[in-house]
């Protein structure tokens, strides 16, 4: 199918606009460009593996409906590696969504008798990039992941956190346990799954993001409830739309 015929363009009320494609990106151009101004990624919606840089300060992407990502660009502060795990099986009904009136990023398919949701956004009022997993079936969801810059390799504290000198990364399952390894972290037989990214040039604001955290329910330190974390940063961020550099972007794709 052509790239064109396959995506297409809604408008609704209050000029919303869902961008939609039928297969994963295949380069950056193609990838959803996220930001709140501060922090941005490129989420391409893979199935198998995928690395989301962490960039601080990224620029606007291109107003072009059929290449997302492109010129989005920022400075690097590291990468946040995600591997599904269990991936043989051929994968059906695959759909990626990009809703820019909120920012945020849906993957969704089918894979071994399962059917399996991303949810990705970059949190304006929470300063995280911020990753929800969750299959149809539970235990059916298994991942691994990274969080590296250049050579340097994060050290784990807590058995669940990944650490960077610019950047942390908090693994929280919603009912197993992780499996911290040489740098990396592990689920298996899962069924919902949170994982919060925090990257910053300056370490205090890192530093100071569990105590901006308590009201929903994180507190930094052991188990929080995954759920109520996990609503509470959704809510706030339905809340808190169109962060500053999807507001040309939406602008070109609404007035042409």
């Amino acid at each position: 199918m052509h790239r064109a015929a396959a995506l297409f363009v809604t408008l609704g009320l209050g000029c919303a606009a869902e961008l939609t494609f039928p297969t994963p990106a295949a380069t950056s151009d193609l990838a959803f460009p996220l930001a709140n101004g501060k922090l941005g990624t490129l989420v391409a919606g893979s199935t198998a593996t995928e690395t989301l840089p962490l960039l601080g300060s990224p620029g606007s992407p291109a107003a072009d409906p059929l290449k997302p990502g492109a010129g989005f660009t920022g400075k690097p502060l590291g990468d946040f590696r995600f591997e599904w795990l269990d991936a043989a099986a051929p994968v059906t009904a695959y759909r990626r969504q990009l809703d820019l009136a909120t920012g945020i990023a849906t993957t969704t398919f089918n894979r071994g008798g399962a059917g399996f949701t991303a949810t990705t956004f970059v949190s304006r009022p929470d300063d995280l990039l911020v990753l929800h997993l969750r299959t149809d079936k539970p235990g059916f969801l298994s991942f691994r992941v990274r969080l590296t810059r250049g050579d340097v390799q994060p050290a784990i504290e807590d058995r669940r956190i990944l650490v960077l000198p610019q950047a942390r990364a908090w693994i929280y399952p919603m009912e197993s346990e992780v499996t911290p390894g040489d740098g990396e972290i592990t689920v298996h037989g899962e069924g919902e799954a949170l994982i919060l990214v925090a990257a910053s040039p300056d370490p205090d604001r890192i530093a100071k993001l569990p105590g901006r955290m308590k009201a929903l329910g994180f507190d930094g330190n052991g188990h929080p409830d995954v759920q109520l974390v996990w609503t509470g940063l959704l809510e706030r961020q339905r809340k808190a739309p169109a962060a500053a550099n999807f507001r040309a972007y939406l602008k070109s794709l609404t007035h042409p």
